[in-house]
């Protein structure tokens, strides 16, 4: 069959295989007869009913079709009728009897249109039976139509429906219409199918910034899903611009040969947002850059974000720091807006704001050091020293060192520092601060973890050792003891060390197992490597290690029989 599918054909039916909409029913089992259906069954309708029900449920598939048609049959007038329908319908293509399905569920829509739970399963499955099937223009019509069904599209069923018709449209360049589509789920699904929901969502924004731009499409998108958000929240003007240039940008890359594309979709954007939002520097910033798309004219791009800043006030140091972020690649300017800060009237957090944008974008270091000498550390806490000397981390170790000793509490800004020689392996500062650290019992424990750490990494293993028992964190220090003895060639030492982990950490049992197979292993104990894996395979079966361990005997050419020949 699949190979009389048009070439088109093989594309759909694997995005329909992703999205779940060609997986068999068992859904389906979820549909059951409404409490109130239920109420107006006499007992042998109820009894006959619970047996056909539960022959599906126990998959008895060819059985409980002939129990669905036997209720049919015998109770023609039951209220029950339309869900025996549609249970006949499942049983049957549950059976692979597709077409039969299909005839099944086509009843469903012929005499009980208007019982719609299950009137529009029954669409529902049309569809998956048709696709299932290979006619691939058949199940889009029946999702199509119960898409555009006022009450069937509210069915639990619909979203998957709605998502996968519009994935279709899409990849046949209907962007516009897909889009539709998209938004019908995210606003119709919000609460009840939020999953779907979200992935309509976001690609209905896809839609409507790159593929078929509409702002009018977007906006209306955002104030009928109650915002963009991963869940509902409350629509606001900043919010929506905000959320809206962030799209922009992330959807306007273009390649090399597409530049006729990437002008088309800036110069849109810009002719939106063009006369709004005057007094919003961000917005403005923004719709400077995507200008600069548009027009390629750096000096105009320059003219325009100064005028920008001439509007606003002149004093206000978040302003200007901001510029200096923006102009980033630019000296002179950067060295402009720098001359128009006063250190003398900026606040504390200002200035710390100043010095990580100098490093970050910005890249300046020399200038941040400048920056950083007019910080008052009286005005700090300690958790804002903590955080400032954390982003120098990632710049400036001299920084890092002068904002620790920063702190009032000195012990706490030593063990700062001691954290920070650990993370750039620098034993020669941090050993002698470890000892000290040592000394302070609310930091002892992990002082001797990163003295262990320390002269791990710097080749003194045997030392290592002694920091880490005086840690004494089992298992995390069992573990860099293993290692260090590992890195000493005592294999002897290392087994009895994972060992001790295995015996009494549950949890970390199977690695410490592996570890020692692996460790025969580098030591061509074979013998005892094969082992090792057969009684990880044993004594932790339902462990990714044993797995791995099983993959490692096959490569080998092992037969695979657990602990059979374990010791």
């Amino acid at each position: 069959m699949s190979q009389r599918l048009r070439a088109s054909h093989f594309a759909v039916l694997s995005l329909l295989l992703a999205l779940g909409l060609l997986c068999p029913p068992a859904r389906l089992l979820a549909q059951e007869l409404t409490k109130e259906d239920w109420s107006l069954l006499d007992t042998f309708e109820a009894h006959s009913l619970s047996k056909a029900d539960q022959l599906l449920a126990q998959k008895q598939y060819r059985v409980s079709a002939a129990a669905y048609e036997s209720f049919a049959q015998e109770f023609p007038k039951s209220k029950a009728m339309p869900y025996v329908l549609l249970r006949h319908g499942m049983s049957l293509q549950l059976d692979n009897k597709r077409y039969e399905a299909i005839r099944v569920y086509n009843e469903v829509l012929d005499y009980f249109p208007n019982a719609v739970p299950y009137a529009g399963a029954a669409l529902f499955y049309i569809g998956q039976s048709y696709a299932q099937s290979g006619d691939i223009e058949k199940a889009l019509k029946a999702w199509r139509e119960m898409a555009d069904d006022a009450d069937y599209r509210k069915h639990s069923l619909a979203a998957g429906a709605l998502n996968g018709l519009a994935d279709n449209l899409l990849k046949m360049a209907k962007a516009s219409e897909a889009g539709v589509y998209y938004a019908q789920v995210a606003v119709e699904f919000r609460t009840r199918n939020p999953e779907a929901a979200r992935y309509g969502i976001e690609h209905a924004v896809s839609c409507y910034v790159r593929e078929a731009p509409s702002e009018p499409k977007l906006r209306e998108l955002y104030d009928k899903a109650k915002s963009f958000n991963h869940d509902p929240g409350i629509p606001s003007e900043d919010n929506y611009w905000g959320r809206t240039r962030q799209f922009i940008r992330q959807y306007g890359s273009f390649a090399e040969d597409q530049k006729e594309q990437r002008e088309r979709y800036y110069r849109y954007w810009v002719g939106v947002m063009e006369g709004k939002r005057p007094g919003d520097d961000g917005f403005q910033i923004d719709l400077n850059d995507f200008k600069l798309v548009v027009d390629g004219e750096k000096a105009k791009w320059s003219e325009r974000l100064d005028a920008q800043f001439a509007r606003g006030a002149q004093d206000d140091y978040g302003r200007v720091i901001q510029w200096i972020s923006v102009y980033k690649g630019n000296k002179k300017k950067i060295d402009e807006y720098y001359g128009k800060l006063n250190f003398g009237k900026m606040k504390n957090p200002q200035i710390i704001s100043l010095v990580k944008t100098l490093f970050d974008p910005v890249g300046d270091g020399k200038m941040a050091h400048n920056a950083f000498g007019y910080i008052r550390p009286a005005e700090m806490s300690e958790p804002e020293k903590s955080d400032l000397e954390r982003f120098l981390w990632y710049h400036d170790g001299m920084l890092v060192e002068q904002t620790c000793a920063m702190f009032a509490d000195k012990s706490a800004g030593s063990m700062e520092l001691l954290r920070f020689y650990g993370w750039t392996h620098n034993a020669a500062k941090g050993v002698p601060i470890a000892d000290e650290m040592t000394k302070e019992p609310r930091f002892a424990k992990e002082a001797y973890s990163q003295k262990g750490e320390l002269l791990y990494d710097a080749g003194k293993p045997a030392e290592a050792i002694q920091a880490f028992q005086a840690a004494d964190s089992p298992p995390q220090t069992s573990w860099r003891i293993a290692d260090c003895y590992v890195a000493m060639k005592k294999s002897d030492q290392a087994v009895t060390t994972y060992r001790e982990i295995e015996n009494f950490f549950a949890d970390q049992a199977p690695e410490a197992a592996l570890r020692i197979a692996h460790l025969y292993r580098g030591t061509n104990l074979k013998d005892k490597y094969v082992a090792e894996l057969r009684s990880i395979m044993k004594k932790y079966p339902k462990s990714s290690q044993s797995n791995l361990c099983h993959e490692e005997l096959e490569v080998m050419g092992y037969k695979i029989g657990g602990g059979v020949d374990a010791q």
